[in-house]
């Protein structure tokens, strides 16, 4: 029994061990990535464990920084508790990334320099005082509370992240089963694409951002068309044909969206305002068949909302 204790402890601390070190490695990518934004031209060691804020943008990358550093203070801070040591990948040492941290600070601005002695003060031990939690909070003062659209792609993108880590329980057990042991080694010197899951989950989320934007779009769209026609009392130049179009469109569109509770109270109650006013206005102005059909549309539109999130609409 204690003989088997001791080995689904060794087992859990390999796991550990694994993910605590991925933790490491994504926040010393957004270093990384940091310092080339500032000008540094060498290669690139930790591109594997790149994520996609833009390297363009500077905004982007230090709220990457930002974020990496906290989840990884804590990782440490917890690991470190459990296992009082921290352990390194065996083909990475922390002398070797302390070394990396302090060139890669040279490039930058000295405002910047914290988020560099932040992950050498955790390197070093001293995980328990989080020197970037002022900034952390302002950051979330600045940027307000997390969107309902942030959230939604927090969850699009959780089956990738569990099956990433599925795989990695996976292969961390199969080693253990086999030799009694797993070598934690990090990719160094590979490039993004090299990762298989994150590849396959950026490009999930660029098809998405796509549909995200064409939807929007197309939204737009029919609502100007609608607003057109109650503003201008004029169905002159209205094609009908592409708006029927536009809305069957819309609700297959609509159906892959994620839509927060008061987004679509207020796309009801606009088209609800849009109805009655086509039945206060245009009745008895114009074709019948033309102001049920406008009608009709209202309907479908509340339809399709509604059904996003039928709770709210009781």
């Amino acid at each position: 029994m204690l003989n088997e204790q001791k080995q689904i402890s060794k087992l859990g601390q390999l796991r550990d061990q694994t993910f605590s070190n991925e933790i490491m490695l994504n926040a010393l990518s957004a270093l990384e990535n940091l310092a080339f934004y500032y000008g540094y031209k060498g290669k690139s060691i930790f591109g594997y464990y790149s994520g996609y804020a833009s390297r363009n943008s500077e905004k982007e990358l230090i709220n990457a920084v930002v974020l990496q550093l906290e989840i990884f203070r804590s990782s440490h801070l917890n690991y470190s508790f459990v296992y009082s040591n921290y352990e390194f990948p065996k083909n990475l040492t922390k002398d070797e990334i302390i070394k990396f941290v302090k060139e890669w600070k040279k490039y930058t601005p000295k405002q910047i320099h914290m988020f560099y002695n932040e992950i050498i003060n955790y390197l070093q031990g001293k995980s328990n005082i989080s020197g970037i939690s002022n900034e952390l909070e302002r950051k979330r003062k600045e940027f307000g509370p997390t969107s309902e659209q942030d959230l939604a792609r927090v969850a699009r993108t959780a089956p990738f992240v569990n099956t990433h880590m599925n795989k990695q329980y996976d292969k961390v057990k199969q080693s253990y089963d086999k030799t009694g042991n797993y070598e934690v080694t990090a990719h160094l010197y590979e490039n993004q694409d090299d990762d298989i899951d994150m590849k396959e989950l950026n490009h999930f989320d660029q098809h998405f951002g796509k549909q995200e934007k064409q939807f929007y779009q197309l939204e737009k769209k029919i609502e100007t068309v609608l607003y057109n026609i109650i503003a201008k009392m004029n169905l002159k130049g209205v094609d009908f044909n592409s708006l029927k179009n536009d809305v069957e469109l819309f609700q297959n569109f609509i159906i892959e969206m994620n839509l927060g509770e008061n987004e679509i109270i207020k796309k009801v109650n606009l088209y609800n305002s849009y109805r009655e006013n086509i039945e206060k206005n245009l009745i008895g102005t114009f074709d019948s068949n033309l102001v049920n059909f406008l009608l009709q549309t209202c309907e479908k539109m509340i339809a399709c909302y509604s059904k996003r999130n039928p709770s709210s609409m009781a």
